[in-house]
């Protein structure tokens, strides 16, 4: 990749503007009042803590309105005082990007009072779905390391409403296309799962928000669950690092290191980490036979404060794995040579300028750049088919930000260009797999001849919007918008996308309701898109059915629901979604591989509710956990309008069925309770799922039709932890960790083997330990 030309150019734009905080930092923004009259009250102090109960700033604004920007998410107490007035304390949970928009209304001082009494503080509403999670380090300090390689092990058993599918893709409400991953306020538009890309570590995760509903005008392209992330930052770190070491069974070792400090002007923070599996995929048989995976992640951020309205943020990422791709015991016998394997290379670089035009406006530009490559190498075997694929993409672009504060408003509007570069390299000939068939005695598949493409083509999309948060009372707030996409690459689209969440809160019962609705626009998948293109078309008749280019997918969705904060330190999110769409996406697989495609339905329904509790640290009793339960459908309805199907005879029938990826019930759950005073502690997660569709084209006739599924599981894991502090000392110097994972070894089936993928099996029972030393 030539990223130098890229990285010298913003080296030029930097010093020739002179900035540290990116587009992911949000800010706290309202105005004190007299609650008596709603006069703003001048004069007034106001303090923003930080979880610890630690100032982290002070304003005295002369007419009442204020301002603290740049505030990273995390957990925050908001404290208003005047001389003549009672105190106002609010607690403030602050997502990425999210600006919080709060009226603090002031009582009247008693002349009588002798000594003031603090009661709880109020909970700032938030206009974000009941159902988002927000993740932070020690939440992911829990997991076990070995499931903390990549994002979508990770990110699977955190949140409401994921269901594990095929080669270890997640699907968030019934969406093939899911995670998409936002970084530090960049969108990139690669699938972060193991078969597509190199993909990131979460040990660098600040924080980040699983986002299911409620999206704000900013987020686009994909939302199958948007991950917002912050990376972290040598900011907060003084000259200090950590050494993570692990080791387990089915060669599940991985070593890491992270360091970081800062001076006045400069904060850096680098990590480093190597990572192998015997078990890196989801084999097809209960035994895994060729899967080894091993793989390297390398990150380095840069916060440069170049004076009171200037603030730069670069990060440089790059990431590789190699890995086989897994066999069942019958491959092992007849055909040993199919040995298949796979190369995933990726580098990414985002600089962001951090402008304070005013108090009360601020002006966030990123420029950022990735390459990545996947590469299938095939295991030559006569009785194998020989499927190579080579595929690069290129993605360069620039978003700009700007946010006012207008008295009760947070106005804000951006742009984001983005070019795309893509380079496919194709080859399928599948007369070994056809000569197995007539081996086993199996019926004749219809593939016929070989074929072959390369291609390159260039595009993109250009996106803009405006949106307004604006707190219309001290206890309603409206977040309504607008975007616009232009997409081109291969199809031309565009759509207007307009959007709204209203939250509601209710100070005598704890309690805010929520409401949105959501015109939803994502173009087509990036991966292997090229596939059904008009020049690929005639070849590909041979094979299959292709019916043009992947289409974009359109849909609106609703969704309501309520949050509800208990006084023991339980807070609960009830949600209830319905979304109806055109032309919905699936994987469709070429046989006897592991290279997918992407075909069209005709249009979508998906509807479901979701219950989301959370535990804090229960009374005090140093008991944490979370509670995480999703009830849906899913339904397609044919035919199949663009894209590639693998059999020229599936897909033309005009009715419903459920999607593959449709789970009724879906549980994770887990506890930590952590001994103070010995520093030890004990985890557990738990995990429920009743089962997808067997026949994924188990097509509805209008009589009773019982749909098979894969038996249901419940899985159990559990986590010794040991936390070794130094005499005096706040932060351990070393910690061990040890975890049993599928405590019953209840191995089961994650998906069946149809039109759209192979059978795939969980992990068995597992060990594993770590060893983690900070210095």
């Amino acid at each position: 990749m030539r990223i130098h030309r890229f990285f010298l150019l913003l080296l030029i734009t930097a010093f020739a503007s002179a900035g540290l905080r990116g587009q992911s930092e949000g800010a706290v923004h309202g105005e004190v009042i007299a609650e008596a009259d709603g006069s703003r009250l001048t004069d007034a102090e106001i303090s923003l803590l930080d979880a610890g109960g630690q100032l982290v700033q002070t304003i005295r604004p002369e007419d009442g309105h204020f301002v603290f920007q740049n505030v990273r998410p995390g957990e925050y107490m908001l404290v208003a005082r005047h001389e003549n007035f009672l105190e106002r304390r609010i607690a403030v949970s602050l997502r990425p990007r999210e600006v919080k928009n709060l009226v603090m209304a002031l009582a009247l001082r008693p002349l009588t009072e002798a000594v003031e009494v603090k009661g709880h503080p109020t909970v700032a509403a938030s206009t974000h779905s009941p159902s988002s999670t927000l993740l932070i380090p020690h939440r992911i300090e829990s997991m076990p390391v070995a499931q903390r390689n990549g994002i979508a092990d990770f990110i699977s058993s955190v949140a409401p409403g994921i269901v594990r599918g095929h080669d270890d893709f997640v699907h968030v409400r019934g969406q093939e296309i899911a995670l998409n991953t936002s970084i530090n306020g960049v969108s990139f538009w690669e699938n972060p799962h193991s078969l597509f890309s190199a993909g990131m570590s979460p040990s660098v995760l600040q924080s980040a928000n699983v986002m299911m509903g409620g999206f704000s005008a900013e987020y686009g392209n994909r939302f199958g669950g948007i991950l917002d992330i912050v990376t972290k930052s040598g900011a907060s770190m003084n000259n200090e690092g950590f050494l993570t070491l692990g080791a387990g069974t089915a060669l599940r070792h991985n070593a890491a290191l992270e360091y970081g400090g800062h001076t006045d002007r400069l904060a850096y923070f680098l990590s480093a980490s190597l990572f192998e599996s015997a078990r890196f995929l989801s084999p097809p048989e209960e035994r895994s036979i060729h899967n080894t995976g091993r793989g390297a992640h390398n990150f380095l951020q840069f916060d440069i404060n170049a004076g009171a309205a200037d603030f730069f943020k670069v990060v440089l990422m790059g990431s590789g794995v190699n890995l086989q791709i897994p066999k069942t015991e019958l491959d092992d016998q007849m055909r040993p040579a199919a040995e298949a394997t796979q190369q995933n290379r990726e580098q990414t670089l985002i600089f962001s300028w951090n402008h304070l035009l005013s108090p009360k406006a601020v002006l966030s530009t990123s420029f950022y750049e990735r390459w990545s490559r996947s590469e299938l190498r095939p295991g030559l075997d006569r009785l194998a088919a020989n499927a190579q694929l080579k595929r690069n993409l290129v993605t360069t672009g620039v978003k700009t930000d700007l946010t006012k504060f207008l008295k009760r408003h947070a106005v804000k509007g951006g742009i984001d260009a983005v070019l795309l570069r893509l380079n496919e390299r194709f080859f399928y000939d599948p007369a070994g797999f056809i000569r197995l068939m007539h081996h086993l005695g199996l019926p004749h598949t219809h593939l016929t001849g070989s074929f072959s493409l390369s291609q390159e083509e260039s595009g993109g999309q250009v996106s803009a919007y405006l949106q307004d948060s604006f707190q219309v009372t001290d206890r309603l707030t409206l977040d309504s918008g607008l975007r616009y996409d232009q997409y081109g690459l291969i199809i031309s689209d565009f759509q207007f996308s307009p959007r709204l969440n209203v939250s509601y809160r209710v100070p005598a019962i704890e309690t805010t309701l929520h409401a949105s609705y959501n015109h939803l626009f994502s173009p087509p998948p990036v991966e292997n898109v090229l596939i059904g293109s008009a020049g690929f078309t005639e070849r590909i008749r041979e094979i299959g059915r292709s019916l043009g280019p992947v289409r974009s997918v359109t849909g609106d969705q609703f969704e309501a629901g309520a949050t509800h904060r208990f006084p023991v330190g339980i807070q609960a999110g009830l949600a209830g979604y319905y979304r109806k769409g055109d032309n919905p996406v699936h994987t469709v697989i070429f046989p006897d591989s592991r290279i997918y495609a992407y075909a069209n339905f005709d249009r979508e329904k998906a509807f479901g509710m979701e219950l989301k509790v959370d535990v804090e640290d229960l009374k005090l009793s140093g008991l944490d956990g979370y509670f995480n339960y999703a009830w849906g459908r899913v339904y397609f309805y044919g035919p199949v309008t663009g894209g590639f199907i693998a059999d020229a005879h599936h897909g033309t029938e005009a009715t419903r069925f459920l999607a593959p990826m449709d789970q009724a019930h879906t549980l994770n759950a887990g506890f930590t309770y952590r001994h103070r005073g010995s520093g030890l502690w004990l985890g557990m997660t738990f995990e429920y799922g009743s089962g997808t569709p067997i026949e994924s084209d188990s097509h509805e006739t209008g009589a009773a039709h019982e749909i098979m599924r894969v038996p249901s599981h419940f899985l159990q894991n559990v986590i010794l932890g040991w936390d070794v502090r130094a005499w005096g000392g706040e932060e351990p110097r070393l910690s061990l960790q040890l975890n049993v994972e599928n405590i019953g070894n209840k191995v089961y089936k994650i998906a069946q083997e149809s039109v759209f993928s192979p059978s795939q099996y969980s992990i068995p029972r597992l060990f594993s330990g770590s060893l983690k030393i900070r210095f």
